[in-house]
């Protein structure tokens, strides 16, 4: 239960769907594995050594905090005295959901800050006062290459810097970003640490290997290898151990990168027949196999018949209107395979301070949203009949128009989103498939219907005739704190 005053989770909230699709899980898990009544324990690939790390005494001033599952940081988290804060030279806060580090600047003898895998959108408030720092790793978080997300200005501050590690930030991803990154730090040189795609498809052995398709909208959905390609490495590591009961892989294992872990993950999925390969396929190509996991089929909510006429209609007149969006060159996801993507934003969202000037941004987003006023009022009036409290949640609606397959995961998603589409395709095709577990997928069917989802497990869209027009309008929610992610859907009631 959760405690007193204290918002309930995800999983706590739809415990029932919870403990309904486990059961699927271990139905089909121990057909292939019954010694694996349960999953085996949450022992991630690297712990063997990583426990060493973090069980070690925190001598020669390190103090470490990761894997904590902390939201919040506080400097009487520490496990050091008050009195050894100033002291301090090495702080390791990974893996956590943090996005700030309040207290910060009572640690200036820092040397060394881990912030790997947290939820950071802006360095911490208070960087630019560690005047020692010489190395912050802030990989694997939300990071963008400008001045409000990197702090350029407090980074100038700091003179012995001599690396900062900003791999695996989704949106710090051309070498035009590190030169530019470098560039705002000088007089200072620091080696700043950005992985660019294209360079490691062109190293030996090079990211083809290791990813298929460059993003989403390269990859076919039908592919298990598609389905799982949005997961990061560690989380497919662990897979392999707790839920097909392989031994842990060391991480620095040179000999087995992420290409060898999906490998070994396809062959689990092969041995128990939950990966199909065509007979008449010259080879054995594990990459090449259809994922046949068993499927949950779900309807989401109805919309009323006479709304959704509406909407129908103010979605035609919106296809094919440059002026409104609608063209096939507007396109503001590229990543996802679709003829036309528009993002609405809310109404106020991201406005400057009383006084300022809007931004160019904010400019264009309100002449986007006065265009399409119309379009955004019937989705939300939709929304408020349906949800009305994430009516009121709700931060951003996609249109889209001829969205198919791309398998991704919504990595900015602050909470489930929920989609409805419209149009002439048939009807049970067209659906959002969503990953549930290792061997459970859920087909959940928005044809006129509003189904909720939670986006930060992997889904796509299942084939509908190409010929044939289909609509979607997807509601989320980018600014409201942070929920942890539960279910991957929220309801056991199968159509």
């Amino acid at each position: 239960m959760a405690g007193k005053g204290k918002m309930p989770t995800l999983a706590e909230q739809f415990a029932d769907v919870v403990r309904y699709l486990g059961s699927l899980e271990t139905e089909e898990r121990i057909k292939a594995l019954p010694h694996l009544l349960e999953r085996a324990p949450n022992v991630e690939v690297g712990d063997k050594w990583r426990e060493a790390e973090d069980g070690a005494p925190a001598g020669d001033g390190g103090a470490s905090l990761r894997h904590r599952g902390l939201r919040d940081f506080s400097l009487d988290l520490l496990p050091i005295k008050l009195d050894s804060h100033a002291a301090l030279t090495r702080l390791d806060v990974s893996n956590n959901e943090l996005t700030d580090l309040p207290g910060l600047a009572s640690l200036p003898n820092l040397e060394v800050l881990s912030l790997q895998r947290n939820w950071f959108k802006a360095l911490p408030a208070e960087i630019g006062q560690l005047q020692r720092l010489k190395e912050l790793d802030a990989s694997r978080n939300f990071l963008r290459p400008n001045e409000a997300s990197l702090r350029w200005d407090k980074l100038r501050q700091l003179a012995k810097l001599q690396t900062i590690d900003l791999q695996y930030n989704q949106k710090v991803c051309r070498a035009e970003h590190r030169e530019a990154i470098r560039n705002a730090l000088l007089p200072h040189k620091v080696a700043v640490l950005v992985t660019v795609w294209e360079e490691m498809a062109k190293a030996p052995g090079g990211a083809g290997a290791l990813h298929v398709g460059a993003c989403a909208a390269q990859r076919n959905p039908a592919l298990l290898r598609s389905q799982l390609e949005s997961w990061g490495t560690v989380h497919l590591r662990r897979r392999l151990v707790r839920d097909f009961g392989q031994e842990p892989t060391p991480a620095r294992d040179a000999g087995v990168d992420r290409a060898g872990v999906i490998e070994r993950l396809l062959q689990c999925y092969r041995n128990e027949g939950l990966l199909y390969i065509d007979d008449n396929a010259s080879g054995e190509d594990l990459n090449a196999g259809i994922g046949k996991r068993r499927t949950v089929r779900i309807d989401g909510i109805p919309v009323r018949d006479e709304l959704l006429h509406e909407i129908l209609t103010e979605l035609r007149e919106w296809r094919g209107n440059r002026r409104r969006g609608g063209s096939s060159i507007n396109r503001e996801r590229p990543s996802i395979d679709a003829r036309s993507y528009m993002i609405l934003r809310a109404p106020g969202l991201g406005e400057n301070a009383e006084g300022d000037a809007p931004s160019r941004r904010a400019r264009r987003m309100n002449r986007k949203m006065e265009r399409n006023q119309r379009l955004w009022d019937l989705a939300i009036q939709a929304m408020e009949e349906t949800d009305p409290v994430f009516a009121k949640e709700c931060s951003e609606i996609a249109v889209t128009f001829g969205f198919t397959g791309s398998p991704h995961i919504d990595k900015q998603n602050s909470t489930p989103f929920y989609g409805l589409s419209l149009g002439d395709f048939a009807e049970g095709t067209g659906c959002v498939m969503v990953e549930c577990s290792a061997r459970v997928v859920a087909e959940v069917n928005t044809k006129g219907r509003l189904g909720r989802i939670d986006g930060r497990h992997p889904h796509w869209v299942t084939e509908y005739d190409g010929t044939k027009e289909r609509f979607s309008l997807i509601y989320y929610d980018t600014v409201s704190p942070f929920q942890t992610p539960g279910p991957a859907i929220f309801s056991t009631f199968q159509r």
